[in-house]
Order: structure tokens, then C-alpha cells, then sequence
């Protein structure tokens, strides 16, 4: 049992080292000037109430939630698929998912690390499974309450705050 448990550890630790390195390849694109974005810290975001029904109407997911990871230097993506058909251009691999930061417009990627490929998952959608998706955070530029925007081919999520 205690050799499990270190094997468990050990790849927890490698993990950890591939994501980090693969912040390091991450982009930030400055979409446009800090003094032109108005400052949303703080600032409560507010939904339309059929907003989260619409996007499960649509795309056949539910939006879990948006938090950091890796110690911050990861954004962690969770998201329920509830119709596989309606849900599967997520999970197409020639689509790049991209993450805004909605004070500052930096735009953020998922690494594609050479090893392990796209910090995603591409394999086709199943019903009621939960699935993942990483960005790089690189500086933790994001924080915990702050706002942003995802975008992955046509599908949009806007005015996320992060957990």
C-alpha cells in the first residue's frame, strides 16, 4: 500500500513540474490598452436569469466552475455535458480554446505541452461526465473574483468570475 501511495506522489510531483513549465510557453496578448478597459474589479457581474438554461439549451453543457490551481499558476475549467451531440465542437481538437481577462484583455491558452498534448479533453462527449480544461496563468495574472471570458470556436461563456 505505501509503494501506491508514493507512486501516487511521485506522479503528482511530475505533473505539477510538466504544468509549470508549460506556463513558461504560455501567451499573454494585450487585446487593448489597460486606461481604455473600464475597471470591473470589484464590480458585481450580473447574469440574465435564463442565462445558464439558454447555454444548456444550446450547447448541451453546465458551466461548474472557474478556479485556480497549481498553486495559481492554472486556471481550472470544470463544465457537465448534458447532450454530447450539442456539446461536441468543445471537444474538437482544431478549435483553440481562449481565456480573457476582462480588466486588463490579456488573453489566455491552454498549454500544449509536447508530451502529454493539450491540457483539454478531446476524446467525444458522454452524458452526465464532468470534463476539464486548463489555461495558463502565467504571474497569476488572474485572480480569485476577477472577471473574464471564454471562447471556444462559437461557443461563448462572458462574465465568468473566477472561485
Amino acid at each position: 500500500m505505501g509503494q501506491i501511495a508514493n507512486q501516487g506522489w511521485c506522479v503528482r510531483r511530475m505533473l505539477t513540474a510538466l504544468l509549470a513549465g508549460s506556463v513558461a510557453a504560455a501567451i499573454l496578448v494585450p487585446a487593448v490598452r489597460a486606461e481604455a478597459v473600464p475597471d470591473t474589479a470589484g464590480a458585481e457581474v450580473r447574469h440574465h436569469p435564463r442565462e445558464k438554461t439558454y447555454m444548456k439549451r444550446q450547447w448541451g453543457v453546465d458551466v461548474i466552475f472557474l478556479r485556480q490551481t497549481s498553486a495559481g499558476d492554472m486556471l481550472e475549467l470544470r463544465y457537465k455535458v448534458l447532450d454530447p451531440e450539442k456539446a461536441a465542437p468543445l471537444f474538437d481538437r482544431q478549435t483553440k480554446p481562449l481565456l480573457t481577462h476582462v480588466s486588463t484583455g490579456a488573453k489566455l491558452i491552454v498549454p500544449t505541452p509536447p508530451k502529454t498534448g493539450a491540457l483539454r479533453n478531446s476524446n467525444p462527449p458522454l452524458t452526465d461526465h464532468t470534463y476539464w480544461m486548463f489555461f495558463a496563468n502565467p504571474g497569476q495574472l488572474v485572480k480569485p473574483g476577477d472577471i473574464v471570458d471564454i471562447e471556444i470556436g462559437d461557443f461563448a461563456v462572458r462574465g465568468l468570475v473566477v472561485e
